[in-house]
């Protein structure tokens, strides 16, 4: 069985923002922001060639300064959210955001690099703080949420201008920053939540009202990233500044349901499979990627089925077992984001902050016996 190896392609500059094009969805695109004070920084939106295996790219100038977070348009493949770092003055620095687009370029040749277009400045809505990112919310374009010192800015973005809708506070004791916030896809998307030292907690967005509250006790230093389970409505998966990985069931989050330490440093991403939620990837400052197995706690557990029991009675190989399947070592610096493809289940991006950015595969092996063809 012939594996597919990863690709892998260099920035010319350092990076940290990553995102799949979330509304393509007939290619394997990724866009990436550069993050530079010396030099002008770029976005890239990097495009996989699923018959040849090879990466396509096209360059746009960043010109207003270092790419922290993107996030694209669930309904339209050119426009994205971009949190950046700007100059300010002499000697001075701030970070900004704003929604954007890729400008329509004719012809084919990556030297032509042209300026990405600034359709709405967010600066109204910041409040003066220093933001950290800002999230289309999947289910409507119009609706973004910004994150914004130690408070969430929900905002309307769908007119002539931005138009606050709510603002909430999330603070914990020592902590002054909301570090990630990420939305439910379950029930209309109507729940934002957000991460602050180890406490996660889901806000309504209807409203602003606090929905429920999750306290990792056992969590050394911050949550660094979380997502929810595409497919069963009340799972949280969190990663943080220990380095383990763990899974919550929101309804009743006095112990977790599993954790596991993944890495020997931060984790900075993790993402459930879209399709697939008993894959689980993450991400973190150790340089590895790790592809696990949470079958136990998927929508599919195996045995679940009867014909399932008969193969396990038969002593034949079935489904995926609970572990790690597979650890990727091709980045020699933090990975501070790792995304799954929109258009393809099996494939995965990864950037490090050396500029590194990895295509990687899901191994046939798991493939196939998540499809149940072995």
């Amino acid at each position: 069985m012939r594996e597919e190896h990863s690709l892998i392609h260099g920035l010319e500059l350092q990076g940290r923002a990553l995102s799949a094009v979330t509304a393509d969805t007939e290619n394997v695109a990724f866009l990436v922001g550069t993050q530079s004070l010396r030099h002008t920084n770029m976005l890239y939106k990097v495009v996989m060639d699923e018959e040849s295996n090879q990466l396509a790219k096209r360059a746009f100038k960043h010109s207003l300064g270092e790419v922290w977070h993107i996030d694209s348009c669930p309904d339209n493949p050119s426009m994205f959210t971009s949190t950046f770092g700007e100059k300010s003055g002499v000697g001075g620095w701030r970070k900004r955001a704003a929604v954007m687009a890729l400008p329509e370029v004719v012809g084919d040749s990556e030297e032509d690099q042209v300026e990405v277009e600034v359709k709405m400045e967010l600066d109204s809505v910041l409040e003066g703080g220093e933001v950290s990112s800002v999230t289309f919310q999947p289910n409507d374009s119009s609706k973004v949420v910004c994150l914004v010192g130690d408070k969430a800015v929900m905002a309307d973005v769908g007119g002539s201008g931005v138009e606050k809708v709510w603002s909430v506070t999330h603070s914990v004791r020592g902590q002054t920053r909301v570090e990630t916030g990420r939305f439910n896809p379950h029930r209309n998307c109507h729940q934002f939540a957000t991460a602050c030292g180890s406490q996660v907690i889901a806000w309504d967005c209807r409203t602003g009202e606090q929905s429920w509250l999750v306290h990792n006790t056992r969590q050394q230093g911050n949550i660094r990233s979380v997502d929810f389970n595409p497919n069963k409505q009340y799972y949280l998966c969190c990663g943080g500044d220990d380095g383990v990985v763990s899974i919550w069931d929101t309804r009743s989050s006095a112990e977790p349901l599993y954790t596991h330490r993944q890495h020997s440093h931060w984790v900075w991403g993790v993402r459930y499979n879209t399709f697939h939620d008993q894959l689980l990837l993450s991400a973190g400052s150790d340089s590895r990627v790790v592809l696990s197995s949470m079958a136990s706690l998927s929508s599919e557990p195996y045995g679940a089925l009867v014909e399932q029991e008969e193969e396990q009675q038969d002593g034949e190989m079935g489904g995926l077992e609970d572990g790690v399947i597979q650890v990727w070592a091709d980045h020699e610096d933090s990975v501070y984001t790792a995304e799954w493809s929109t258009a393809d289940p099996w494939i995965f991006g990864s950037l490090s902050y050396d500029g590194r950015l990895v295509i990687g595969h899901v191994p046939r092996a798991v493939k196939f016996r998540i499809l149940n063809l072995v």
